[in-house]
Order: C-alpha cells, then structure tokens, then sequence
C-alpha cells in the first residue's frame, strides 16, 4: 500500500469516527435544548405567578466577597449588595492579600473599625489577619487575611458568616436588586436543596450606575460580543437543561447560594484551579454515597452581571484557567465517570463533560488536522466536508437557541439591531473564534501541571466608567 493510500484509510476511518462523535454529541445538545426550553417555560409560568418570594421561611443570608486586587470595582460591588431587596443578610468581604489598596479603600469608604470576632474555624483557612466592622453598616464585614487563592477566601468568610445559607459573589460582579430573592426561592420550595446557582451575563457595554444596572446594551468590540453569546449557550440552554436532570455540575463561582452545613460536611472548598466545580462534585458524591435526598436548582430569572475580557490576551488566560479547572475536577472525581451507583451524574452528566467539554478540543484539533492532510494529499472526501458542515450548523443552531430562549424569557435586549447582531456574530463565531479557543484549550492540556492553582485577573475598569 503506498504511502498516500495509507494516509487516505488513515483519514477515512478517523472521519467515519468524528463524524459518529459529532452526530452522538449534536444529538445530545438537541436534547439538552429541548429540556431547556420545557424547563423555561415551566419555570417562567411559576415565577410570573409566585408571591411566597419573601416568607416565614425565607433564611438569612451571609453573602461571601473574595477579593483580590479589585480597587476598582470593590466599592460599586458593596454599593450594589447594601441595596439588595432581601429580609435579612450581611456582607463578608475577604481581602486576600491583596497588592493594592483594595483594603485602605473600603476602610475608608465606610469609616471601618477593627473588631473583636471569635473565627469559627470549620473548614481550613489562612491566618485572618483581622476584621472589621462599623455602627453604620452593621451587616459589613470586611476580613483581611493572608494569601492563600479564592477558594481560601471563601472558606475564610465561611468560618466569619453567622447564617445558614451563603451566597459567593465575585468582586468584580454585582448582581440585580431582586437577585438574592430569586437564586434563594428553590431553597423554600424544596427542603432538599443544597445548592442554587444564578445566571451570569456580561456587563461589558451596559450602562450602570451606583451598582445598578440602567440599560443592558451590547459590548462595542467583537471579542465581548461573541462571549455575551457563549454566556447564552452555557447558561440558558446547557445549564438550565442539566438542572431539570438534577445533575448539573457546575454553579458559576460568581454567583452560588449554598446551604453552609453541606458545603461543610464535605470540607468546604479546595484549593483547586476550578474550584466551583470541584465542589459540586464533591457535594454530588456525598449525597448520593450517604443516599440522602438533595437537590442542586439552577434559577435563570437571578442575574448577576460580570465584566467580561475585553481583549484576546485577557480572554486567553481565562479560558486556560478555566480548561485547567475542568480537567483538574474531572480527574480528582474520575470514579463518577460511567459508574451506575451515582445515577445520571455518573451515567450522563460526568460522560459529556469528559467527552464533550473536556475531550472536545483534542477531537476537534485531530479533526483540523485531518481536513488539512486530506487537502495536502489531495484525499478530501464527502466524509471529511460532512463533518465539518455538521459541527458548523449545530454550532449555530447551539448558538441560536441560546439567543432565542432568551428573547422567549427575559429579553435583556431589547433593540431589534442588537438581536440581529447577535445572530449575526453567531456565524462569525464559527469561523475564527471558534478554533482560537479550540487552540487555548488544548493548551491548557500542555500546560495543565504547570497551571497556577492561585487567582486568575483581567483588566479591572471602574462600572461607572463603562466596564
């Protein structure tokens, strides 16, 4: 057999595979959007009609800040959390370490004073240097403790907070007046409930002011708009889908309620590169190995809105960051995968992100590689243009029903030209975009043991000035 017959069967049975793959897995995604969209519009019937918002039963809650060099967004941040329409909360903002004057700023701020706090030490933590607190704002903490990465500095506000549920909250995040109210309704339906997660949009390009948000328009540069429409996929279609299935294993680590006594039962966070993740799993794999009833909701109607990179370099680091936390959490809980005893979190959740999200990028990569060999030795079959057309249209479609699901529920944006352009850059993204992240996350194999485990950063700017 000579050598280009060889390198044809070779790319024949290879393409025969993906094509397979990229069938099995688009078939899956339409699956997971027709949950979604069931899910939706059961759950947009519920909350349009629901007054037991505020109740007997609604529990107080401590709302966790990690903060890290955030100078810039701290202050719009509390501003936003003080006006929160909810009974009864308090603010824990844990500065670790931070190089600049995160600290000095909201001490001065809010005329703080340092106090005298017993540390309830449940989960382990770095040394609190201090806490303070003022007469004026008595449910602001702000703690101040050595380095030791995000998930330390949740751990550490766990240990300070006084209430039964916590919500984590990123610092360069705020979320909507009524949002607490919303991410904390599945814990006063369903006394099961351990976890609750929001829904994340970008704030790159809205107009806010005083840590609210006035208009929700559309970011200026193309790189911010093709994540406005990754954040549709991933949260009102993939997200919501898994939810209905009780096997969703992710709660985005910018905006998580929890139920405090599980997240201590199982050791609080971990110092991980994805540690959001890595919590659910471990909070998936205690309860269903002590055969206790629980229930991890997604509510799509609680918003918080995140400054998103603004540049590829920005974007890069991200996705790096974010490949490593999924490859690092799939490994640590490799025993889930394919094992029946933990039911569709074993059974379907943990295989899709194995072999999907995780895998993906390699598959993908192959696939490129292949298409550019079959075109070098001029072996290009129907197969190899078969695959690269479904994974193509499947994406749009992926895309579309993202940005239609949220113009069926919440319809953030309103102009018809911002409609069009987002369904507009959905075939851009496709081409160009699409590959450079492919490219990124297969790095983050390369580099995965290398990869710090500590704060990940963008480029901070102030809300007020058009962050």
């Amino acid at each position: 057999m000579g050598m280009n017959e060889l390198i044809k069967t070779i790319i024949h049975h290879y393409s025969i595979g993906m094509l397979i793959y990229f069938l099995m897995v688009n078939l899956f995604y339409i699956t997971i959007i027709i949950l979604s969209l069931d899910r939706l519009k059961k759950f947009l019937k519920i909350s349009g009609t629901d007054i037991t918002a505020v109740s007997d039963y609604t529990k107080p809650i401590s709302i966790l800040v990690p903060a890290y060099n955030e100078r810039e967004t701290i202050i719009d941040s509390i501003q936003s959390l003080l006006d929160l329409d909810y009974p009864k909360f308090e603010i824990i903002v844990v500065n670790d370490g931070s190089k600049d004057d995160t600290l000095q700023r909201v001490i001065s701020f809010y005329n703080l004073r340092r106090v005298n706090v017993e540390l309830n030490n449940q989960v382990p933590s770095e040394h609190v240097r201090g806490v303070y607190s003022s007469f004026d704002r008595p449910n602001l903490v702000v703690v101040d403790k050595e380095n030791g990465g995000k998930a330390d500095a949740l751990n550490a506000g766990i240990n300070v907070s006084r209430f039964p549920l916590f919500c984590a909250i990123d610092a360069d995040s705020f979320i909507e007046k009524k949002a607490l109210i919303k991410v904390a309704k599945p814990f006063q339906k369903y006394s099961e409930t351990i976890a609750s997660g929001g829904i994340v949009r970008i704030a790159n390009g809205c107009k806010i002011e005083n840590g609210q948000l006035v208009k929700a328009s559309l970011p200026k540069k193309m790189v911010e708009k093709f994540q406005v429409i990754e954040y549709f996929r991933a949260f009102l279609t993939s997200r919501v889908g898994w939810e209905s299935l009780n096997s969703l294993l992710i709660i985005s680590g910018a905006f998580g309620l929890f139920k405090k006594s599980a997240v201590i039962k199982v050791g609080g966070y971990k110092k991980t590169i994805g540690e959001d993740m890595e919590l659910i799993l471990r909070l998936h794999k205690e309860y269903i190995k002590e055969k206790i009833p629980y229930k991890i909701s997604f509510a799509s109607d609680a918003v918080c809105w995140t400054q998103a990179p603004d540049s590829l370099k920005g974007l890069k680091s991200q996705r790096l960051r974010w490949h490593r936390g999924l490859i690092d959490s799939m490994l640590k809980h490799k025993e889930l995968l394919f094992n029946p005893r933990y039911g569709k979190v074993g059974m379907l959740s943990m295989p899709y992100f194995c072999l999907v999200e995780m895998l993906g990028p390699v598959i993908e990569l192959v696939g490129y590689i292949i298409l550019g060999l079959a075109i070098y030795y001029s072996v290009l079959s129907n197969v190899v243009l078969y695959i690269f057309l479904v994974a193509f249209l499947f994406g749009v479609l992926f895309s579309y029903s993202g940005i239609l699901l949220e113009q069926l529920s919440y319809k953030r944006y309103n102009s018809l030209v911002e409609i069009c352009l987002l369904f507009l850059y959905s075939l851009f993204e496709q081409v160009g975009y699409r590959q450079i992240t492919v490219w990124w996350r297969f790095l983050a194999f390369l580099n995965f043991k290398k990869g710090s485990k500590q704060w990940g950063s963008i480029q901070r700017k102030s809300f007020t000035k058009g962050g």
